[in-house]
């Protein structure tokens, strides 16, 4: 069963999880979030040795269940690779007996390459799982 996501403004404004992505926000303006929100199953002892890429699929195939495995790897794959400056992309690093997760070593030295790197991966699968077209015009 396919995740269905609906406007916050119009109940009846509902929209798969790549037409959500590519349409960013509701034509009524409101922001989409799904109608029910799946189960996920955490395994923490394994999560706890696993990479940012293998946490970042468990949790977004959950959520975008209109990708393919294949189409997820390769977005999660492209998005969290070597532009980072530490393997672990995001690591938790333990500093005067508290525990930091560190945001900042993407390219941007900003937290917003967690989110924005992935985005274009996702934008670009769902354009084409949607055979969505755009013409530019100058």
């Amino acid at each position: 069963m396919t995740l269905v996501y609906q406007s916050t403004r119009d109940e009846k404004n509902r929209v798969t999880a790549s037409q959500a992505i590519l349409q960013g926000l509701a034509t009524d303006g409101g922001l989409f979030t799904p109608i029910t929100y799946p189960q996920v199953d955490l395994d923490f002892a394994k999560l706890k040795d696993a990479s940012y890429q293998e946490v970042a699929k468990v949790v977004l195939s959950a959520f975008l269940d209109d990708f393919s495995e294949a189409e997820l790897d390769h977005c999660i794959n492209h998005a969290y690779d070597s532009k980072f400056d530490d393997a672990a992309i995001a690591p938790l690093v333990k500093l005067d007996g508290q525990y930091n997760l560190e945001l900042f070593h993407g390219a941007t030295i900003a937290f917003k390459d967690m989110a924005l790197s992935i985005l274009p991966h996702l934008m670009t699968t769902a354009a084409k799982k949607t055979a969505w077209k755009t013409k530019l015009s100058f």
